[in-house]
């Protein structure tokens, strides 16, 4: 059974200016202030961040296999060029 105990509570200090805005964004998203901080914190939470990395080792390897993938074309690209 789900309680209010399941959830941490934190305690946050805001500027004025910054809950002037989310509170516009939660107004706009029909959200309280409260759950429009939490979805903009999966949001910006679930991106892959170069100061964290990846959210796991797959994306890390789509990553390698998408830039060498753009240094293969890039080659090609470029040997196609000479050989008009």
């Amino acid at each position: 059974m789900y309680s209010k105990y399941d959830e941490a509570q934190f305690h946050l200090r805001l500027t004025h200016e910054l809950h002037a805005k989310i509170k516009q964004r939660a107004k706009m998203n029909n959200r309280s202030i409260n759950s429009e901080i939490v979805a903009t914190m999966e949001e910006s939470l679930s991106k892959p961040s170069p100061v964290s990395g990846y959210r796991d080792e797959e994306e890390r390897l789509a990553s390698l296999i998408s830039e060498r993938v753009k240094e293969v074309a890039a080659e090609i690209l470029r040997k196609e060029k000479t050989r008009d």
